[in-house]
């Protein structure tokens, strides 16, 4: 196949639930991907409320499976997510700012699954903040799951038991294909973002995080929050000035 050759549409997806993300972070994700992806592509988010949500989102309520956290993430690995099999979803955190082209997500057509590479030393050999899958073409990753949750859960959760999605997929793939190194960023590892205390004086009120050359997506997982840190330095972070240009609703 032509290494050329794109997706020609996609769905883009979202979860929201609970009081950490609201429905700004759904709007801004959405606006973000329409300014920097050149398909036509639908938005979809999973929410348990659409207060707030922007009319042009697709809304879904996240289904009652007694799952916690994140590990809702993997019901996109189900027969016909959304009524979607053999379209291909764009899966997306919500904790992202989106900066440059998207259409990297796109290449590689041939690929039923592509998943961002993790830049942690340690841990799992993906990181699931952003993934491409043709729904339906690995089932097995939620059947195996949703067989005995708790059971998996137990024995792959990560920080705490609302986390570990991304050591299950780990776990259940041999081998990834990979978005293009550097597409897909760590605000915290890539960004000279980490402040510093020297002489009891916190370095993280001087300069500012610094976006690294050819990165298209911005990973803030954990704390801070975008922001926390667009218009000001938050504790030992930097402020990040590409926050205010980037993450807001204008289209």
């Amino acid at each position: 196949m032509n290494m050329h050759t794109k997706i020609g549409n996609i769905h883009v997806v979202c979860f929201q639930w609970g009081t950490r993300y609201p429905a700004v972070y759904v709007n801004n994700l959405k606006n973000m991907v329409k300014r920097h992806l050149s398909v036509p592509h639908v938005f979809h988010c999973l929410t348990d409320s659409e207060a707030g949500i922007d009319r042009d989102v697709v809304t879904h309520p996240i289904p009652n499976m007694e799952i916690p956290g994140n590990w809702r993430k993997l019901s996109t690995f189900q027969d016909n997510f959304l009524q979607l099999n053999g379209e291909f979803i764009l899966y997306i955190d919500l904790d992202m700012i989106i900066m440059g082209e998207l259409d990297f997500a796109l290449e590689h057509p041939e690929h039923t699954f592509v998943i961002t590479k993790n830049w942690s030393k340690t841990g799992t050999r993906a990181n699931s903040c952003i993934y491409r899958l043709k729904v339906g073409a690995h089932t097995e990753v939620w059947n195996k799951f949703i067989a005995s949750p708790q059971t998996f859960i137990d024995q792959h959760y990560g920080k705490n038991k609302l986390f570990g999605d991304q050591k299950w997929i780990d776990y259940m793939f041999d081998s990834f294909h990979f978005f293009p190194e550097g597409k897909v960023v760590s605000f915290k590892k890539h960004c000279h973002a980490k402040g510093h205390r020297i002489l009891g004086l916190n370095t993280a009120r001087f300069g500012k995080a610094k976006v690294p050359p050819g990165a298209s997506v911005i990973s803030f997982h954990g704390d801070p929050l975008p922001p926390d840190i667009a218009n000001g330095p938050s504790g030992k972070w930097r402020q990040a000035p590409f926050v205010n240009e980037h993450w807001h609703s204008c289209t």
